[in-house]
């Protein structure tokens, strides 16, 4: 039987339905937000004690849990709610055991030997003491992170997810937001994204995180969490779905006694140092932070019902600076008399202008030799305008520019290298931020047990494009997140407890633009005839050269995000030496992005001087007489990916003998490929001829056209809805021990291996809709006006009128519209789902009651990471038989072609081959998404853990790893990598990951100075209550790649790879210089040089062309950091206090450098560090009252 079925076949609504029952009644999930507590009774002699009774109650709640201690003495409670418990242990002829000080985390399997003394049950022994800071019952690698350390250590943002970095194998935390929705992207070792990423992330149990990028989602501030943990390596057959991690973080609940918070931190400019890169007289922009809120939490009904609620709001508002260049009045009626050069300074429009030329704003302007509405008919050659004026201007960039002078802010003042056009201005950047928690918890009945919880966050940010865009065109991202969980723990008996778990995850978000006048929405409000489809945009301009300016904008997406649907179950109870776990879970995603892509205009003015020229020779006075270089127009769409996720497990810890135990499970997994209500995907099968579409259109062609040869849909034999078939062989196996050879529960050793199916993305999945036939996507050269911009060459634009209404793809219409020349993103349809293989081996010791290390070996090795590959890329001609001609007799070759940038299309192979014309090539890039991507990790893990002991605890890792790739593969923004090109198969080799650290150092502490209790009241007053807190963060540099910085062998993608010069090799230079030093030259640039650019260099190829460097050979400036936090509390009654805070980022003012300019055009900056690798010291003071 083929393992790789067609879903529609095997998924009909019958299967689907019987496949949820038989999940519903045999479970599925870890505690994700509980914890388990288990060990063995015995006496002084180590005898064991068999049916002991047992009772822990949760000292904040009374919630009581009955069990007796097995044949063997063993207990074992699952599916515990976190926090503190007491114990009390008592069996005939035993004295009663009292047992305080437990404290469970979210998400630890604790392990507490319970010895009973002989004598009368009537007589009791008290002990208090936590649990052990080994692992005793099993392989998982991660940490938890308590809410002693979310409420004491330094978090200048006041976002938790910071705190990630006190976990070893956490890598890269960062959040992003290029969707709409801010996104947490985490990187754990060596695990990849290119925003299909590979971390599981839940909130109270519930799945967190925006399948669109397979992103986490935010998670309430900080005085609502109660806690948070990290799996980073071999987890339980309990968790799935993604391959490298889970991020679990638990609310707080409310208790018998009414407790909560109200805060206030505040940040501006004042407390913020300057960069150190910033230079002489910087002054810093206008800054306000403000972060608020208050929690409360209680009793409904003691013993039976509570409640939590929280509130917290942000608001901030930052400054962007923004330049560019302003015509003068005299120029805005094309007059650019004053701008006149010498002959010296320029002899002719054919001719550049000179250097100080450039400097004095000095240009001839030129009359074009191709007609254009404003200048009326072209010349036989250039010939510069009398008196450098223009005969007339465009009525719309008239309008544009008078509208920037009527609407940009107060000039800000100039620098030295300004010209007498430059207009300096900023614009404000508002974030604001609404978030509501509410979590209640029922016992029901004395076996039941059900927690409610839901979040709400109202998020919005007015998002800077760069240019003059205060008065132009600036995004606002807004988005909407709910999480919503249901939660039902059943103690069936003494043995077997079931959980069940059904949640909602909702994230829209968007990117709407907005005019800085709203009267102004599109470029027709300034008189043009360009028209928009879709959200209503001003247009992209950018104007070059020495009086140059741009008006950005930026992709509108009104629609982005998920809603993701997900039931679990999971039955835990325990036989014998077996503690059994039997689950699955169903989940429903639907991922939506409506984007209008680039539907407002992107218009290109730049001009060059030369022989022959279609525009006056110069960027500005191009714009002015409304001549742009190109204009760049796509249709809109709006993209789903719809995807069921199913799940089955089996977990057995085997205590094989007392103290081994044995970690055995498997997991089965089904992941369907996305569909989307308008299937538009895409396969590519060179030579196919598809008849998916009754009509097809080839825009500039008329009569009954075929789709270009080699494009698959769904609808032609093979190709399903999804694009390519389910695969349904995902068992992954996973085993692991933990072995305390002594007996004593202080030393542990590890070890474990296993297999871990990742999942897809629905970004992913909407790749193709991005390109023809679902969106035209366009670029236009030969447009000659801007105020009428379809009335130029007909070749273009046929009808002389917007053809873009009619391009928006509809499946129902059964057309397909594509271009002359096709960029295409299409699916592999041998494409398969990525995975891990992850191992670990390594021991814990415990130092007496508070200390503990651990020293690990960590692997993981991923497979089938997705990334797509040009299969067309350019290839040499090594028979060049001039500039132009047909292909040769090899039709495998596009010969007859120079090498050149200007042939980059022709000599692509797929144009040579099947009918196709090299001379009217049908295709650029043909990126195929393939899952042929390796990444793997090897890592030493040392960790170190002192609880609170002495008024101190402490807690810290170091990590020394190698993370390899067969590309980049960390982007969080694209399935693209830095290196996909032809000419370099990315498996020949295996470099550096981007986020390859070699060696990582984090430490934290808190210490409590409690040292004043019998001082005078006014030292006390002054000294005590004091604590005194810090992260502290050392590692090494991320690797980066040296470029060429040009396309020097002509494959049309830019930054090629130089080369070595004989007998050299690439190094940094000494870094124990000073910091000038090495930021005027971080490494040997002289040992490089651009093949078939510079004389002698070497080169790689049939032509030489080829640069013989490996990516990421060095290494940036490491980085280092101390973050602290000093607080004060203040007793006003009873157990109200109000706690002084001051945090600081970077409490040191330590300098990072950032990376160097890696690029030999860039000239004198080859080599040299302008900017910072990490901000400056930040301060942040709040208060906060606690009861």
């Amino acid at each position: 039987m083929n393992q790789y079925l067609a879903p529609p076949k095997l998924f009909h609504t019958p299967w689907r339905l019987l496949l949820a029952f038989l999940l519903l009644t045999l479970p599925a999930a870890a505690q994700l937000s509980t914890a388990t507590l288990s060990g063995i009774v015995s006496d002084a002699t180590g005898a064991v004690v068999p049916n002991a009774s047992i009772t822990l109650v949760q000292t904040d709640t009374n919630f009581t849990r009955k069990s007796v201690s097995k044949s063997d003495g063993s207990y074992r409670e699952e599916f515990l709610p976190v926090g503190p418990y007491k114990m009390t242990v008592a069996a005939p002829g035993f004295k009663t055991l009292e047992r305080s000080g437990i404290v469970l985390a979210v998400m630890q399997n604790a392990e507490l030997a319970l010895t009973l003394q002989v004598g009368g049950s009537s007589e009791s022994i008290s002990v208090t003491a936590d649990v052990p800071l080994v692992n005793l019952g099993s392989s998982t690698l991660g940490d938890t992170v308590s809410n002693l350390e979310i409420d004491n250590l330094p978090l200048v943002n006041r976002n938790v997810d910071r705190l990630l970095q006190l976990v070893p194998g956490v890598q890269n935390v960062q959040t992003v937001n290029n969707l709409g929705y801010q996104e947490i992207k985490v990187l754990v070792n060596g695990s990849t994204d290119g925003f299909v990423g590979q971390v599981s992330y839940y909130l109270d149990g519930g799945l967190n995180m925006t399948g669109l990028r397979n992103s986490g989602n935010q998670v309430p501030n900080p005085d609502a969490v109660s806690q948070f943990n990290v799996v980073t390596n071999n987890y339980s057959a309990q968790l799935g779905r993604y391959s490298s991690a889970v991020v679990s973080v638990v609310t707080k609940s409310g208790t018998n006694s009414f407790h909560g918070s109200a805060f206030e931190f505040f940040r501006d400019r004042n407390f913020n140092a300057i960069g150190h890169n910033s230079g002489v007289g910087a002054t810093k922009n206008p800054y306000n932070q403000h972060r608020f809120g208050a929690t409360i939490g209680g009793p409904i009904r003691h013993n039976k019902d509570f409640f939590f609620g929280s509130y917290g709001g942000y608001r901030s508002i930052t400054y962007a600076n923004h330049s560019g260049s302003l015509p003068s009045d005299a120029q805005l009626t094309g007059d650019f008399s004053e701008n006149l050069p010498t002959p010296a300074e320029q002899a002719s429009c054919t001719t550049a202008p000179s250097a100080a030329a450039n400097t004095a704003v000095h240009f001839l302007v030129c009359h074009p030799t191709t007609a254009s509405p404003t200048l009326g008919a072209g010349t036989p050659t250039l010939t510069p305008y009398a008196n450098n004026k223009l005969p007339a201007v465009d009525v719309t960039a008239v309008n544009i520019i008078k509208f920037l002078k009527a609407n940009l802010g107060p000039q800000q003042p100039n620098v030295p290298t300004d010209t007498r056009y430059t207009y300096r201005t900023r614009s404000p950047t508002p974030e604001q931020n609404e978030e509501y928690l509410i979590k209640t918890d029922h016992q029901l009945l004395p076996a039941h047990h059900l927690t409610l919880s839901y979040f709400l966050l109202n998020y919005k940010i007015r998002t800077d494009l760069g240019g003059f865009t205060q008065a132009w065109s600036y995004s606002n991202y807004a988005n909407k997140q709910q999480n919503a969980n249901i939660s039902e723990v059943w103690t069936v008996s003494p043995r077997t407890v079931n959980q069940f778990w059904v949640n909602y995850t909702r994230q829209n978000g968007g990117r709407v633009p907005v005019s800085g006048d709203p009267s102004k929405r599109t470029l027709a409000d300034f008189g043009s005839d360009f028209g928009v489809v879709g959200t209503p945009s001003l247009g992209q301009i950018a104007v070059g050269g020495v009086e140059g300016f741009t008006l950005s904008q930026a992709i509108t997406g009104p629609k982005a995000g998920t809603n993701l649907y997900n039931v679990r179950d999971v039955l835990s109870t325990t036989r014998g030496h077996h503690s059994l776990y039997l689950g699955g879970e169903i989940g429903l995603e639907k991922d939506f992005q409506l984007t209008s892509l680039n539907n407002y205009g992107v218009f290109s003015f730049n001009s060059t001087n030369g022989p022959t020229g279609a525009r006056t020779t110069n960027a500005l006075s191009d714009f002015l007489a409304g001549i742009p270089a190109s204009m760049g127009q796509d249709t809109g769409l709006y993209a789903n990916a719809n995807y069921f996720n199913y799940a089955g497990f089996a977990q057995d810890d085997w205590r094989i003998l007392p103290n081994l135990t044995l970690n055995i499970g498997v997991r089965y997994d089904v992941q369907l490929a996305p569909t989307d209500p308008q299937s538009m995907q895409t396969n590519f099968t060179p030579g196919a001829q598809s008849h998916a579409f009754g009509t097809v259109n080839i825009i500039g062609k008329t009569g009954p056209q075929l789709a270009p040869v080699g494009l698959l849909f769904p609808g032609d034999p093979g190709v399903p809805r999804g694009g390519v078939f389910t695969p349904l062989n995902h068992v992954s196996p996973r085993f692991g021990f933990a072995y305390d050879p002594y007996g004593t529960g202080k030393t542990v050793f590890h070890g474990a291996a296993g297999l871990f199916f990742g999942g897809i993305s629905g970004n992913e999945w909407e790749f193709p809709s991005n390109f023809a036939p679902y969106a035209v996507r366009n670029t236009y050269s030969k447009v000659v006006s801007l105020t009428h911009p379809y009335q130029g060459d007909p070749t273009e634009f046929p009808t002389g009128s917007n053809p873009y209404p009619g391009l928006s793809f509809n499946r129902a219409n059964n057309t397909a519209t594509f271009l002359p020349l096709n960029q295409i993103v299409a699916f592999d349809p041998n494409y398969r789902w990525p995975y891990s293989i992850q191992t670990n081996f390594g021991i814990q010791q415990q130092f007496g009651r508070s200390t503990a290390l651990s020293i690990y070996y960590v692997g993981s090795f991923n497979r089938k990471t997705p990334l797509y590959n040009d299969i067309n890329g350019p290839q040499f001609n090594i028979t060049a038989a001039g500039t132009s001609g047909p292909s040769c007799a090899d039709t495998t070759k596009a010969c007859g072609y120079a090498n050149n940038s200007g042939t980059v299309n022709n000599r692509r192979p797929l144009n040579s081959q099947y009918g196709l014309s090299a001379a009217n090539p049908a295709y650029s890039n043909v990126f195929i998404i393939k899952s042929n991507q390796n990444s793997n990790y090897h890592g030493l893990q040392v960790t170190v853990e002192q609880r609170l002991t002495h008024h101190v605890s402490a807690k810290g890792y170091y990590s020394w790893s190698k993370t390899l790739q067969s590309n980049t593969l960390d982007s969080t923004s694209g399935l693209n990598g830095t290196f996909v090109d032809a000419n370099y198969p990315q498996l020949e080799y295996h470099q550096r990951s981007d986020q390859d650290r070699r060696h990582m150092m984090t430490m934290s502490f808190l210490w409590k100075l409690d040292y004043f209790d019998r001082t005078p009241h006014i030292v006390r007053y002054i000294l005590g209550n004091w604590r005194l807190n810090g992260i502290w963060t050392a590692n090494s540099g991320q690797p980066f790649t040296v470029t060429t910085g040009t396309d020097n062998y002509f494959s049309g993608l830019g930054n090629n790879r130089p080369s070595l010069i004989p007998g050299t090799t690439p190094k940094l230079i000494d870094n124990g210089r000073s910091r000038v030093a090495m930021m005027n030259q971080w490494f040997d640039t002289s040992v490089y040089c651009r093949p078939g650019i510079d004389t002698g260099c070497p080169g790689l190829g049939p032509l030489g062309l080829l640069g013989n460097t490996r990516p990421a050979t060095l290494s940036n400036p490491g980085y280092r950091n101390v973050d602290a936090s000093a607080i004060k509390d203040f007793d006003i009654h009873d157990a109200l206090k109000f706690e002084l805070r001051t945090e600081v980022s970077n409490v040191f003012n330590l300098v990072n450098l950032g990376s160097p300019t890696a690029s030999i055009s860039s000239g004198l900056n080859f080599g040299k560090i302008s900017g910072s690798g990490g901000s400056q010291r930040i301060i942040q003071v709040g208060g906060r009252i606690l009861f």
